[in-house]
């Protein structure tokens, strides 16, 4: 796993408006209510190299100190609502000198604010490399007990729900709070010293984790296309301890994480000017987002809850056999596997408690259970491929020919109504031998389900109007359409389903493959021998 000094160091984010760092005037900026101490470290900090200005531990509060002050006085002078704010991705690209200066004219708060942010950053990525005696922890946890400074606020109001408001801001903002309150976390501080072994006080870290925690998951959730990758570097540093990474996970991060990656990996159905629009900012979300979900299937092993979040309705499996499916590029597809591998040999310890988070709380998940889903998504075809193609990457080539011997050993074990079962419940219904004429005449009266509530009948009308896979709603109809042929009653049940107005609502649909199913469904539901139609 890379550390937390690629993700600090080298985030790849510059302010778009440092050109006017320097032509700050802090004796006219009365707002910011600062001594004549604070304007003198702030000015001695300026013509030093960071690690000299850090090398005192106590100097080193004082400045990081005065740093939160600057963006908590700015902010709340309306520094979040000024010109800097409204810089969007593509005009921070355009922006020149001249273009910063009038920012600083015309918005001298936001300027501080962004000066602010791109110290502190500067400040942990300094501390992170390494100062002599002086650490993060000693920096932003003060006192005999060790508690985080008063001051780490001022970060967290620099987020908003959704992503909007300023994008530089938000991004670092997030990032530095992150690793702060990571930094407390007993994993973290294991055989760790300081030079004075000061300890901290996690306790004093836990609400602000949540927050930061909560504010991450929102934005997974909420923001779409290039508004996600204002949290993706906080959500990388938050991968960094085991604490975290199960609160990350509590809070449904695996279920929005797996959207996110769905979304993404639908770039194959895009026509080709949009795909050109995506480039590579969206692959490389795709990989940085798939690489943090690769490094939480690393707690499967120790936990039955995360085990459970990464089941719940196949979402996580599904979106990483749709980016091996897709392969956008090599690197993505590598991390997928690995995950896809780590969820495939995953076991449950037979002394844990068993999650209560699932529908069948009796239930194992384990490796099996990945697999199982892996096979209904259609993995086994999508790693035949990849067998075909001249890999240099040995992990790669190794993931690719360990996943094959496990999806065709689970396979041999499945009988073809349990494939057909995991399929649909997945929701990647793909042509097949489980969706003919030979199959239904067989299988129909499985269709009841153990409860006797037709479950998976239920399941294929819901992708007949949920799925935006047209070749999966062409299946549903042409599954419904069986099931009523070969079930006794079967066109009475369809119906009270609602199968049947679904069904007729796709009789003008633009794609003629699906309207020809439809057509046929509704012809099946509605004809009592179908047969002589046929």
């Amino acid at each position: 796993m890379s550390g937390s000094v690629s993700i600090l160091a080298g985030m790849g984010i510059k302010s778009p408006v440092t050109a006017a760092f320097s032509k700050i005037q802090w004796d006219s900026l009365t707002t910011l209510k600062l001594t004549a101490q604070e304007t003198a470290l702030l000015r001695m900090a300026e013509t030093n190299p960071m690690d000299y200005t850090l090398a005192d531990s106590r100097d080193a509060s004082m400045y990081a100190r005065v740093l939160l002050k600057l963006l908590a006085e700015a902010n709340t002078a309306g520094a979040g609502a000024g010109d800097v704010s409204k810089i969007t991705t593509d005009s921070a690209v355009s922006m020149t000198e001249g273009d910063a200066l009038k920012l600083l004219e015309s918005d001298p708060l936001g300027i501080v604010a962004h000066y602010a942010l791109t110290k502190l950053l500067e400040i942990l990525s300094t501390l992170q490399v390494g100062v002599k005696g002086v650490t993060i922890a000693s920096v932003f946890y003060v006192g005999k007990e060790g508690v985080l400074v008063d001051q780490w606020k001022a970060l967290l109001r620099c987020l908003n729900k959704g992503g909007k408001g300023d994008i530089f801001a938000q991004k670092v903002a997030a990032a530095c709070l992150t690793k702060i309150l990571v930094t407390a976390c007993p994993s973290q501080r294991a055989g760790v010293s300081d030079g004075k072994s000061r300890p901290i006080q996690y306790a004093s870290a836990i609400e602000p984790l949540e927050a930061i925690t909560a504010w991450i998951v929102s934005q997974l959730k909420n923001a779409s296309g290039t508004l996600v990758a204002i949290c993706t570097p906080a959500l990388k540093v938050l991968m960094d301890a085991p604490e975290t990474r199960n609160l990350f996970c509590k809070s449904g991060g695996v279920k929005y994480m797996s959207r996110q990656l769905r979304v993404g990996s639908k770039a194959k159905n895009m026509a080709a000017s949009d795909k050109k629009k995506m480039g590579q900012a969206s692959v490389q979300q795709l990989y940085e987002i798939s690489f943090c979900m690769w490094i939480l299937t690393y707690e499967l092993n120790r936990s039955a809850a995360i085990r459970a979040d990464f089941a719940k309705d196949s979402l996580a499996v599904s979106a990483l056999v749709d980016l091996v499916s897709v392969a956008p590029r090599e690197k993505v597809v590598r991390v997928a596997l690995s995950c896809l591998r780590n969820l495939a040999t995953c076991s449950a310890d037979e002394n844990e408690p068993v999650s209560t988070n699932t529908a069948s709380p009796s239930t194992t998940i384990n490796g099996s259970t990945f697999l199982s889903e892996m096979i209904a998504c259609g993995l086994m075809k999508a790693i035949d491929h990849l067998r075909d193609r001249q890999f240099t990457d040995p992990d790669l080539v190794e993931d690719v020919t360990v996943l094959h011997k496990l999806l065709h050993d689970n396979y041999k074990e499945l009988s073809r109504w349990e494939v057909y079962k995991n399929e649909v419940e997945s929701g990647h219904l793909q042509w097949g031998s489980t969706h003919t004429e030979a199959f239904f005449k067989e299988n129909a009266r499985m269709m009841e389900g153990i409860d006797g509530d037709f479950y998976l009948v239920k399941v294929l009308i819901t992708l007949l109007s949920n799925s935006r896979d047209e070749e999966v709603a062409a299946i549903a109809c042409y599954d419904i359409g069986e099931f009523v042929r070969h079930y006794p009653n079967g066109r009475a049940i369809a119906k009270r389903l609602g199968a049947k107005e679904l069904v007729m609502a796709l009789i003008e649909h633009e794609n003629p493959e699906l309207q020809r199913h439809a057509l046929q469904c509704v012809s099946k539901i509605m004809v009592h021998n179908w047969e002589h139609v046929k």
